[in-house]
């Protein structure tokens, strides 16, 4: 690639060789943004960047950083050019370029063990028939030598590959990898990996290249020198007439997990069930620990409190991880946990009962997420079951008044069920639990709307909105104290204290709550 500047009186101006692909270009002008924001480009022109006047030292380090993001860019696309797309893959040509185009397509198509909901998550490392000239020298060696220099270090590193940008376990490259390179290569022939009659399109060279649409630049950088070593590797290997005649010993490759046990692993898979079980609960917690709604909390106690990272669930995980507020390695004892349970000093105060349905939840993540990590999943009869409800938190309040005094701090769960045509609906359509306050007497707390997951019910979850109308309410009240010694445990007809139908239009706030008098038996 060549960079040229040009300095005069007036401006100095960056060239770039025409035909750069576009990420270089969305890359360098991110960092423009971000690292030096009096760079922001006025003019882009032809393959020319005019940016006004700057510092030397921020051009020099522009360029430094440019020169770094163009050899990330040499790397060639594992899907072959004459090759017909699935009908259901779409192709994006930035800027009217005819460069070879990203192909998106569905996860099944990307990885032997996946398949993926969201046919626009992964993308191939794009086509560029540009070559280094250190990666030419290497390509020239013997396949053994290029094995020993580039495949072997990857094979002995103790860094993960970049296979756990998409998977937290159960997938590492280095499982393709035997100690000689005769032996990964009859190997991975065998294993239907490498096409000895188009290497370029070897299976393993399109697993390589898959990223997440979003990948970071860290993990980037080792996907493509990987590939790259493999390619050079395979390229070579394929015109040894001793590796071809089969003299290496053929041994198992890949992963000896079941697939469902890596597919479960996957981090997509990860965050929908944080979504499910942890997410959807975050707005019990919002006042104090959102960045929009806890200045208060923030002046006090500092900015950490602000644990939830707005609309990004993804970017709340990772921060309950690299906070500490979820520990993998003894998941009972999670903050996340034990804070709104008050086992540990809270300032909200307690926010959950050990047992109630949000504990149940948050510790069906953790618990989950504490076991892929640490791969205790080995068989697929290990794995959790997916609960039988979804729900979303609201701001929809209910009390009960005139509890009986022998209940005090008891856990009191209420399920609603809605009147239908038939009668009452056969699934609660809201519930919540909370411990009883005997001082009062009462009992109140926000409602979760619940469904059967994939009923028509759950769907329409995400209104966040009770229709008005008639109701039962059940009451269900933890007298024996079951769920504090067994967290997994459910209140049945054996804790059923009595119910009472409601006629309300569930409106939304603290202060406008349907308020019942505590059934009498």
């Amino acid at each position: 690639m060549r960079i040229q500047v040009r300095c005069n009186d007036s401006q100095r101006q960056f060239v770039y060789e025409e035909g750069r692909s576009l990420n270089t270009q969305k890359l360098i002008a991110e960092w423009c943004q971000s690292v030096a924001p009096h760079l922001m480009i006025c003019q882009k022109e032809k393959g020319k960047f005019m940016p006004p006047t700057f510092r030397f030292a921020s051009l020099f380090s522009f360029l430094i950083f440019a020169v770094s993001c163009s050899r990330t860019e040499n790397s060639n696309s594992v899907a072959h050019p004459d090759k017909e797309l699935p009908k259901h893959a779409s192709v994006d040509k930035p800027n009217g370029h005819h460069e070879q185009p990203i192909i998106h397509t569905d996860h099944a198509h990307r990885h032997p063990h996946t398949e993926h909901s969201n046919p626009h998550a992964h993308q191939p490392i794009p086509h560029n028939s540009t070559v280094n000239p250190k990666d030419a020298q290497v390509d020239d060696l013997p396949s053994v030598a290029i094995f020993e220099k580039r495949i072997l270090p990857i094979f002995q590193s103790a860094k993960p590959s970049s296979c756990s940008e998409c998977h937290l376990s159960g997938v590492d490259l280095k499982e393709y990898i035997r100690p000689t390179h005769q032996e990964t290569f009859a190997s991975l022939v065998k294993a239907g990996m490498i096409d000895v009659a188009k290497p370029d399109d070897s299976k393993i060279l399109r697993f390589i290249s898959r990223r997440p649409e979003k990948p970071s630049l860290v993990t980037e950088k080792v996907r493509e020198d990987e590939f790259k070593a493999f390619r050079a590797w395979i390229r070579a290997s394929v015109s040894d007439p001793t590796l071809l005649a089969g003299a290496g010993k053929v041994e198992p490759v890949g992963s000896s997990l079941p697939v469902e046990v890596i597919r479960h692993a996957r981090k997509d898979r990860v965050l929908t069930s944080f979504i499910d079980n942890i997410w959807s609960e975050v707005g019990r917690c919002a006042a104090c620990h959102s960045p929009d709604r806890n200045q208060e909390q923030v002046k006090k106690h500092g900015s950490q409190v602000s644990w939830i990272k707005l609309r990004d669930p993804q970017g709340t995980l990772d921060h309950m991880v690299e906070a500490g507020l979820i520990d993998a390695a003894e998941p009972e004892k999670s903050l996340l946990l034990a804070k709104p349970t008050m086992q540990v000093k809270h300032g909200g105060g307690q926010k959950m009962v050990v047992g109630d349905r949000s504990y149940k939840q948050f510790r069906r993540f953790i618990d989950d997420y504490a076991a892929v990590v640490n791969r205790k999943y080995t068989q697929n009869d290990q794995l959790p079951k997916q609960g039988a409800e979804v729900s979303i938190v609201t701001d929809i309040w209910l009390k009960v008044t005139d509890i009986p005094a022998k209940y005090d701090k008891m856990l009191l769960q209420a399920d609603l069920y809605r009147s239908t045509a038939n009668g009452w609906s056969e699934y609660r359509v809201a519930t919540s639990d909370r411990a009883v306050f005997g001082a009062q007497n009462l009992w109140q707390h926000s409602l979760s709307l619940v469904g059967p997951r994939g009923s028509k019910w759950a769907d329409e979850l995400k209104s966040e909105r009770l229709p008005p109308g008639r109701y039962l309410l059940k009451l269900y009240i933890d007298q024996s104290r079951k769920l504090q010694n067994d967290f997994t445990a459910e209140l049945s007809d054996d804790d059923f204290v009595g119910q009472v139908e409601i006629e309300s239009g569930w409106p939304s706030g603290y202060g406008p709550m349907t308020v019942v008098k505590f059934p009498e038996k």
